[in-house]
């Protein structure tokens, strides 16, 4: 039996683009000013495949994808920030610790908590598709906005089952309507989604996979050139870049993205995306240990230290791994993690941004290849212990334009057959007379 591929949940987009437009004018900017850059998600393609596969590189000790034994990759708060158009302030989204989900949704939609309860209960506890469009249809402009918000989240950012979100994302909502910035949750719950695959749990990715690839397609040789920008602002950013790109981005099948990763080159690489450009950027604790990231279902510990190079920094050896300084795991409703959650937030108050320090000459040779230097390439090894377990996957090439070749090859088939079949008909006539 093989080894199984994260499950990806496809958003209900069709139906927020209709909700989307039914909006007026001052509902819109409301939402976008709350979301940043993520509505053009509404319009991106999943490359299942690509996700599936990076999710088996993905090494939960290390928060980092790891191609060919040895070449590390993951996205920064810095690369997702910038993604998002957020900042990354100091204060953190709250998780919903003690909170009760029913009157969490109770609050967010200002309906009777008996009302929900049936709902939920109706639906495994999930707030349904169908009931949110009631509301919504029903409701004013003011509410209009805040369900959509709602949906937008609870579908879109952070997936929780099919047709249905998770009711607790209201709490979550309620406080980016705070201006309480979100990048740390979403980065947190990407790298909880992977960890929890990983590791024989949940193998359902509750996290965009849309941002996922967009960030790993940016790092690929193939296609990161045409995601260039030299200034980004809120009308050239990477997810509208991608958007009007996605045609001409690689679409290979899961067993080609598998190969890829197994046996990568250097040269594959773009280990410094082309739209990402900061002189600042958290890198450590206390400038010695991992950044703590804290998200909606847990808590966990990430290392820039280890991918410096994605901030056009010459990658040195990374410091020694901290093993799960800050693996936490939090139940809906439960209570017993709030003295983790001060410590994480105190920790997170020590993570100063510090100046990246960039070659002051231009790099040449192996540095250049490897954007790393000398003694990294000699020296750096992941332990066998940590490499990621990767599956067999039989080559098979199926993307969109190999498709294409096939459909051609086989109109023209049916086009010749029909010619030898009028030619047969005619030959017959022929006789005949």
């Amino acid at each position: 039996m093989g080894t199984p591929n994260i499950r990806i949940i496809l958003p209900l987009k069709e139906e927020l683009s209709t909700w989307w437009d039914k909006l007026d004018q001052n509902s819109c900017q409301f939402i976008e000013s709350h979301i940043g850059r993520l509505l053009p998600l509404l319009r991106i393609n999943i490359h299942g495949g690509l996700v599936q596969a990076l999710a088996h590189c993905w090494c939960p000790e290390t928060s980092t994808f790891i191609f060919g034994g040895k070449h590390e990759l993951t996205p920064t708060l810095e690369e997702y920030s910038i993604a998002i158009g957020k900042s990354l302030k100091a204060e953190l989204i709250s998780p919903p610790i003690g909170i009760d989900h029913v009157m969490a949704l109770s609050d967010f939609l200002r309906i009777k908590e008996d009302d929900i309860r049936k709902v939920l209960k109706a639906h495994r506890n999930a707030c349904p598709l169908s009931f949110l469009k009631e509301c919504f249809e029903k409701g004013t402009s003011f509410q209009m906005r805040r369900i959509f918000l709602l949906a937008f989240f609870g579908f879109i950012v952070f997936p929780y089952c099919k047709n249905a979100i998770n009711p607790l994302i209201a709490q979550f909502v309620r406080q980016v309507l705070e201006e309480i910035f979100f990048v740390n949750t979403v980065l947190t719950e990407t790298f909880l989604s992977l960890t929890r695959f990983k590791r024989g749990g949940d193998k359902t990715l509750h996290s965009s996979p849309e941002l996922l690839q967009i960030w790993f397609l940016s790092h690929i040789k193939e296609f990161g050139g045409s995601m260039t920008i030299h200034d980004v602002s809120n009308v050239n950013h990477p997810i509208m870049r991608f958007e009007n790109n996605q045609k001409h981005a690689p679409d290979y099948h899961y067993s080609r993205w598998i190969a890829f990763m197994k046996k990568p080159t250097p040269k594959g690489f773009l280990w410094h995306a082309k739209w990402f450009q900061v002189r600042v950027a958290r890198l450590s604790c206390g400038r010695v240990g991992p950044i703590p990231l804290l998200g909606f279902t847990g808590a966990l510990e990430y290392y820039p230290t280890r991918v410096t190079r994605q901030y056009q920094v010459v990658q040195e050896l990374p410091p020694a791994l901290q093993a799960d300084l800050l693996q936490v795991s939090f139940v809906d409703g439960s209570r017993g993690h709030e003295d983790s959650i001060l410590t994480i937030k105190s920790m997170w108050d020590m993570c100063r941004p510090q100046k990246l320090k960039w070659p002051e000459e231009e790099l040449k040779g192996r540095e250049m290849k490897y954007y790393a230097s000398i003694k990294y390439i000699k020296r750096h090894k992941i332990p066998e212990e940590l490499l990621p377990k990767i599956p067999e996957a039989p080559l098979k090439i199926t993307n969109r334009a190999e498709n294409k070749r096939l459909k051609r090859v086989a109109e023209k088939a049916q086009e010749e057959n029909k010619r030898l079949r009028r030619m047969v008909s005619q030959v017959y006539i022929d006789q005949a007379k």
